[in-house]
């Protein structure tokens, strides 16, 4: 019997035919044996070996400088980004080694030295490796097997280099082959990123930590509110990360991923991989200096912070982009995951985008080419226009376990009436916040303009519950509704409020200038929306239910926040439990919610993804 990086070779017969004979884990056991013969010439969904994207960093020598955190040229970033375990031909510690495919050369007859090879063009995507006297040896793209070595079954390993960016350029796929009076080859596959979902438990819930007294204003609370959520949640301290970051969108500067394979004994080995966001600013001239062009300068706590032993960060973006392309969808908090269903058994992908109103290319091709076709909804109505404002995935007593928490501006509207008839009608809107202007129920109800603007924003979340119900089989009445106020802005307003509207960084001077001009030109709807009271379902899943929700503040009727008290009955007959998080001044007054200030790296959608 032999090992391979803990993975047995079983079975092992005595030399005979003079052909090479290389073997993979073609049958998926984490073991090599000759049960992996069948079918290992050609991959297919239901058989054939796998290899990872070895863009983890496991030794941590990817060192990430004060210089270059404060360097925001794209050099720097590309520098980073090259930065992992498949960019060089070094062994980067034990656990290096686990990364790795096995492949072994069966003990032949043989009398001359032989060659092991990749395909032609696939030394870019993939690197083979030897082992030797009890220590690995990088051979490249193809090396020499010396007779010897082919007599006594020669170890091989294959590492990924990188990701499947388009499949339409690599399908990921590899051909290895050995030549020694004769020729074997078989062929792998690399894992797919697959995104996560929030069904998941969190291993890690990472948030920023504003490194100067004028950015933490409402961040204290914030925080408390997100590690008594964590606690509901048994989550430990230690659970979560906070990051020094001027940028407090944590969401928005990157989406994790997991990648795996079968490893020793059948249980998979699993990577996480982090894409940053493709926010690309073009070089600008403000107030007389030029900026040349840069990525998200806070994406670069993914390479400084996050990657190291099975973390990985992989950047895709580009700068041929066409006039459709608005930034603010690039932000990763425009990216979401539906669990796996009937007919997509590892879910799907879900983000916002239009014809007139689309993130990166590049960035969707890479999301689009990995396992799954992405559900896409029209989020261009919204300023920020991110897929999570609107909709969160929650478990449910159904049969596929989950469904849908949506906002719902009749329903809040619904709620502001009730309390009028029962006599309440002196409550105010944002009861418990600093806000100048607290409208009460009775002069919200009795503004044309308020009722209008929140019938538009339900009509235009109808349209994406149209596309999502029909998608995923969902029907209407397992929705989860939850009252969400909206607030409306035409182009004209957004000019003369860019400043504040850009205040928190959560969208740019140049992304409120182009998605005025989107609007005046037609190509945007006229009027676009932000939530006005808190956007319930843009909060936080934390694992056994728990739900960290942003506090919506609405109208108290004898100590009791009517928009809490119906959310958590809509939620009664759910495995979901609340806890509000206060996140107004923090997050909320600059466009988001607890969900665009946090990130969570969580267990796999499924780990063992080819059994799917």
């Amino acid at each position: 019997m032999l090992a391979l990086a803990g993975v047995m070779v079983t079975g092992v017969p005595a030399a005979a035919a003079p052909g090479p004979v290389l073997l993979a884990d073609t049958n998926r056991s984490g073991a090599l044996d000759w049960a992996d013969l069948p079918g290992k010439g050609r991959w297919s969904p239901q058989r054939g070996a796998i290899f990872l994207p070895n863009v983890d960093d496991d030794a941590k020598r990817c060192k990430v400088t004060d210089a270059d955190m404060a360097d925001n040229s794209l050099a720097v970033d590309a520098r980073l980004a090259a930065c992992n375990d498949a960019q060089d031909d070094v062994v980067n510690g034990p656990q290096d080694v686990a990364d790795f495919a096995p492949l072994r050369t069966m003990p032949r007859n043989v009398s001359q030295n032989g060659t092991v090879s990749l395909g032609a063009g696939e030394g870019r995507y993939a690197r083979l490796w030897v082992e030797r006297d009890g220590a690995w040896a990088s051979l490249g793209e193809s090396g020499v097997l010396t007779a010897a070595e082919l007599r006594r079954g020669v170890r091989l390993g294959l590492e990924g280099r990188d990701v499947i960016r388009d499949k339409a350029v690599w399908n990921g796929v590899v051909t290895v082959s050995v030549t020694a009076g004769g020729t074997d080859s078989v062929q792998l596959r690399v894992a797919p990123l697959i995104m996560q979902n929030d069904l998941r438990a969190p291993r890690r819930v990472v948030t920023s930590e504003p490194p100067v007294p004028e950015l933490r204003a409402g961040y204290d609370e914030f925080r408390a509110g997100l590690r008594q959520a964590m606690e509901a949640a048994n989550l430990p301290e230690s659970a979560l990360t906070a990051v020094t970051n001027y940028d407090r969108w944590f969401q928005d500067i990157l989406e994790p991923t997991t990648a795996s394979m079968p490893g020793p004994g059948g249980k998979p080995q699993v990577m996480h991989v982090l894409l940053r966001s493709a926010n690309y600013r073009p070089a600008v001239e403000w107030e007389g200096e030029l900026y040349p062009p840069s990525l998200r300068p806070a994406g670069k706590v993914a390479f400084a912070t996050l990657r190291g032993p099975n973390v990985g960060v992989v950047q895709q973006y580009t700068d041929q982009r066409g006039p459709a392309v608005d930034d603010s969808l690039n932000s990763t908090g425009n990216y979401e995951s539906l669990p796996p269903y009937r007919g997509h058994e590892l879910g799907r992908p879900l983000y916002g985008s239009t014809p007139d109103r689309r993130p990166d290319p590049t960035f969707t091709t890479l999301i689009g080419s990995q396992y799954a076709e992405p559900v896409v909804i029209d989020t261009s109505w919204l300023v920020v226009g991110h897929s999570d404002e609107t909709v969160h995935v929650i478990p449910a007593r159904n049969a596929r376990g989950w469904t849908l928490m949506v906002a719902d501006p009749r329903l809040a509207v619904d709620v502001l009436r009730q309390a009028t008839k029962d006599g309440h009608g002196g409550a105010v809107l944002f009861d418990g916040t600093a806000e100048p202007v607290k409208p009460t129920i009775d002069a919200a109800l009795a503004d044309p303009k308020f009722l209008e603007q929140n019938d538009t924003a339900a009509r235009h979340i109808d349209t994406q519950l149209a596309v999502l119900l029909r998608e995923t089989g969902l029907t209407t009445s397992d929705l989860v509704r939850v009252p969400v106020l909206f607030e409306q802005y035409t182009w004209e307003q957004l000019a003369t409020e860019t400043a504040a509207l850009t205040e928190s960084g959560r969208v740019t001077r140049s992304m409120i200038v182009d998605l005025r001009d989107r609007m005046k030109a037609g190509k945007a709807p006229r009027t676009a929306f932000a939530a006005h009271t808190a956007g319930i379902p843009n909060g936080i899943s934390l694992g056994g239910g728990v739900f960290g929700a942003p506090d919506p503040h609405g109208p108290r009727v004898d100590g009791i926040d009517l928009f809490k008290r119906e959310t958590e009955r809509a939620l009664a007959g759910t495995p979901v439990r609340v806890r509000w998080v206060e996140d107004w001044q923090f997050l909320h007054k600059g466009l988001g919610e607890v969900h665009c200030g946090t990130n969570a790296l969580r267990e796999p959608t499924r780990a063992d993804w080819w059994r799917a």
